[in-house]
């Protein structure tokens, strides 16, 4: 009897602990009324072969299981779309959707919308739901493939699910063979690959970048075949500009050293500087040059791009001179004119000692600094020593936040300790003074070959454009890609970012470089030789007037049967080009095809070019375009036949029907 009463009171107390939650009750309502959510399956379809140009049209069908008999409200369908791609619209499926359909689209996430009062989804001949319609954004560089997600789908009114795990479209990216070399429709870098450049120096002056680079050029032994470049042979300077760092116009080679040079007595002319300088109110610009590594002359013009005068007829800074003293290689030089209008020159490099010491290696004390007077012609005081941790050479400086950055590029002696910069690097030192002492930092960016598997020395220069600070330098990679990467260079471009303590982050070397900062304006004269990417062209000296200085001027030869030439980012706003305009010479003929957006895009125009009697014999060639607006890649495809030029190329403009009336 006690063994029954306690079990009863155990048992009254279980059920006084027991308290039930609304998980209790669901599981058992769950159980007894079996009401768990109906799954239902999502499907999208893979694209496959889609070539990856700007505005090439793509199609990606969505498939829904459909919804069974209810009082349903609304349907939302939530995607995340890839940065390669953009929703151009949204078809829905009217005869398998009942309700009011739409869609929102912004950064990168796609809505699809079903509302009403008796929302229903049924499959009428076929489970399609949608069909997103997209374009390509921009050139892949490569294949790759994209993955368009499905975030959800739900449906409002009654107990219905979608599982979306699997509802994913893999879109097939196909690089688009173009024939163009190392700088391919996508990449900034090299900025130009019709030709060598190398020992980069940047001058910003009137919105524009001025890049002046030693003149690499192939050298051949007697069989014809290229050999190692020995640099010897350089005594030219290619100047290349630009105001939106993708289209770089091509100004051609200053005559610097030599017999057909401005400077007579030099042999060579090798990694220059510039800087300009308004003086008894009229704008000067100096350019300093290596005479190998035995002298730094200057030249001086009235124009960015020349023509050039020697001023002193002798070098600026000379074996036979005290600044000179101590300094392995006399060159490099890098010019800067302070805030105050003080200027300074900055110049040396090499390593003492064959071989060098460690101690040698480690401080060679071949950099120095001499200031510059007002006439930017002469040297003033002493020289003094910059003491660079493992200096080679490339002396460059820029000044930031009051604060002067002497950089360089390190050298490939003696034994490296863990926080020492490695060989072929660009580092660094900061100083509260132009004349220093500077205090070594570290360095900003690594060899080539980390980058770009092909290695060798570095020469840069950071420079400010447009509020963003970059760093211009060289590297061999159009010769590697044509299988001759044996000291011929290519000019880079890259942004420079700054931590808190104003330091430089390591700089991301790489062939994508940087964006473009605005526009090209196609109603305007426009060089031909202003290129973003090109393949099989070349540029020579142009006997046609130019347009910044007359008597410097280029044309675009060397044109072939399916060559071609493109600028990018060609603004034609609202107005709407009716005609196209460009100046050609020719003893041939043959045909320009112009095309929107990539060498497949939209042909908006043909212009048949009859032979003019001669290669520099110039004439105004027209067309008619279709209605153009917006912003566009131009491509201008060269057709004909044979194999010799076909025609040479000045320059080139669009015109709208406004200005067409205007110039009757």
């Amino acid at each position: 009897m006690y063994k029954k009463l306690f079990l009863l009171i155990v048992m009254f107390s279980m059920l006084l602990n027991f308290v039930p939650n609304k998980t209790s009750f669901a599981q058992i309502n769950e159980r007894s009324t079996g009401t768990s959510p109906t799954v239902l399956n999502a499907e999208l379809e893979d694209v496959f072969e889609v070539v990856g140009a700007p505005n090439i049209e793509l199609e990606v069908p969505v498939k829904l299981d459909e919804l069974s008999k209810g009082r349903y409200t609304s349907i939302a369908a939530s995607f995340n779309i890839p940065d390669s791609l953009i929703v151009t619209g949204v078809e829905f499926n009217s005869k398998n959707i009942n309700g009011a359909s739409s869609y929102t689209y912004s950064n990168n996430h796609l809505m699809l919308h079903v509302k009403g009062g008796n929302v229903s989804f049924s499959h009428k001949k076929s489970d399609l739901f949608a069909t997103i319609k997209l374009k390509v954004k921009d050139f892949v560089t490569s294949d790759y493939t994209e993955v368009i997600r499905t975030n959800y789908i739900k449906v409002n009114g009654g107990d219905i699910e979608y599982s979306v795990h699997d509802a994913v479209a893999n879109i097939e990216l196909k690089l688009l063979d173009t024939g163009a070399v190392a700088k391919i429709p996508g990449y900034a870098n090299p900025l130009i690959s019709h030709k060598f450049g190398a020992d980069p120096h940047a001058m910003v002056y009137d919105g524009r970048v001025y890049i002046y680079l030693t003149n690499d050029q192939y050298e051949y032994d007697a069989n014809g075949n290229v050999v190692p470049n020995t640099y010897g042979k350089i005594n030219t300077v290619t100047v290349i500009s630009s105001d939106d760092m993708i289209n770089w116009t091509d100004h051609g080679a200053i005559p610097v050293a030599g017999p057909n040079g401005a400077a007579k007595w030099a042999t060579q002319s090798w990694a220059v500087s510039t800087e300009h300088r308004n003086i008894e109110g009229k704008d000067k610009f100096f350019l300093y040059f290596s005479n190998n590594a035995s002298g730094i002359g200057v030249l001086t013009s009235d124009s960015p791009i020349g023509p050039w005068t020697d001023p002193l007829g002798k070098p600026l800074v000379a074996r036979n001179t005290p600044e000179a003293d101590g300094v392995t290689w006399l060159f490099d030089p890098a010019a800067f004119v302070d805030d105050d209008g003080q200027a300074y020159l900055y110049y040396g490099g090499g390593v003492p000692g064959s071989p060098p010491t460690q101690e040698q290696a480690e401080s060679p004390k071949t950099a120095r600094v001499i200031r510059l007077s007002d006439d930017m012609i002469h040297t003033e005081g002493e020289a003094k020593v910059i003491d660079a941790p493992f200096l080679f050479e490339a002396s460059g400086i820029h000044k930031r936040n009051g604060k002067y950055y002497y950089s360089y590029s390190t050298n490939f002696s003696g034994v490296r300790e863990a926080d020492d910069p490695k060989t072929g690097e660009i580092a660094y030192m900061i100083s509260e003074d132009p004349m220093g002492p500077f205090k070594y930092v570290g360095t900003a960016l690594k060899n080539p070959y980390l980058f770009f598997g092909v290695g060798g020395n570095n020469h840069q220069d950071f420079f400010e454009f447009k509020g963003q600070t970059y760093i211009t330098y060289h590297a061999q990679t159009l010769a590697k890609e044509l299988g001759t990467a044996q000291g011929y260079r290519s000019p880079h471009i890259n942004k420079v970012e700054y931590d808190e303590n104003g330091h430089i982050k390591d700089v991301k070397a790489d062939m994508k470089g940087v964006s473009q900062v605005t526009s090209l304006d196609p109603y305007k004269r426009n060089e031909a030789e202003t290129i973003a990417w090109n393949a099989g062209i070349s540029t020579e000296k142009s006997e046609a007037p130019g347009s910044l200085v007359e008597s410097i001027n280029l044309n675009v030869t060397d044109i072939n049967n399916g060559e071609w030439i493109a600028v990018s980012q060609a603004d034609f706003g609202k107005n709407r080009a009716v005609s196209f305009e460009t100046n050609i010479a020719s003893t041939s003929g043959g045909t320009i095809e112009i095309r929107l957006d990539s060498p497949i895009g939209k042909v908006i125009g043909t212009l048949d070019v009859k032979p003019t009697g001669g290669d520099q014999e110039w004439q105004l060639m027209k067309t008619k375009v279709k209605n153009v607006s917006g912003r566009h890649n131009i491509f201008f495809m060269f057709k004909g036949e044979g194999e010799n030029n076909l025609f040479n190329m000045d320059y080139w403009k669009f015109t709208t029907s406004e200005q067409s009336i205007s110039s009757k």
